[in-house]
């Protein structure tokens, strides 16, 4: 029997080193203080992530006439380059909205004018087999924040909902790493 693929079967983290110093300093004693089981401010955001939107890939094909047919040809590019190189990462927006607002200074602090880095550091996507063992790992690199959604606030809301916003990202260069091939798949040896 073959599985269906389970959609939950994904691990995304963002990298300890993503979110800027003096931003850490501010939100740490706020995540610890919720008295949950996180221990940094990135703890809390890797939680926070519900979903991505995984980028897709156009194919343009060249066309050319022959005689009186048509004949398609595969594209003149290798995969990265016609990769659509955007991702959409939908978050749970948390008590107090901190998430959201994690997120707003993190990009604040990456538009101000100042010496820092022009990208964010990498982020991994694993994709799980139904054991729990990583097949593929995506490695987007030279990220840089397109878009933080908006999100609705209302005195008239008053059943508890599960509310979410998103973060579009754009990345320069990606690396896919396959674990197939990798001696620690194998169960046998796990």
């Amino acid at each position: 029997m073959i599985l269906n693929a389970l959609n939950n079967q994904f691990v995304i983290s963002f990298p300890p080193d993503l979110f800027y110093p003096e931003l850490k300093e501010k939100w740490d004693p706020v995540v610890q203080r919720l008295k949950l089981p996180y221990e940094s401010t990135t703890d809390f955001m890797n939680a926070s992530i519900q979903s991505i939107e995984f980028p897709s890939i156009d194919l343009s094909n060249v066309e050319q006439q022959q005689s009186q047919f048509k004949i398609k040809y595969r594209p003149g590019k290798e995969l990265e380059p016609i990769f659509d190189k955007n991702i959409t990462i939908t978050f749970k927006l948390s008590e107090g909205f901190i998430s959201y607002w994690i997120l707003f200074e993190q990009i604040e602090e990456f538009l101000k004018y100042k010496d820092t880095l022009p990208f964010w550091p990498p982020l991994y996507i694993s994709f799980l087999d139904h054991h729990g063992f990583e097949l593929l790992a995506f490695e987007f690199e030279k990220i840089i924040p397109k878009n933080l959604s908006k999100f609705n606030i209302s005195f008239a809301t008053t059943a508890a909902d599960f509310n979410t916003f998103t973060m579009n990202i754009n990345y320069n260069r990606f690396n896919i790493k396959n674990r197939l091939n990798d001696r620690s798949y194998n169960v046998k040896n796990s």
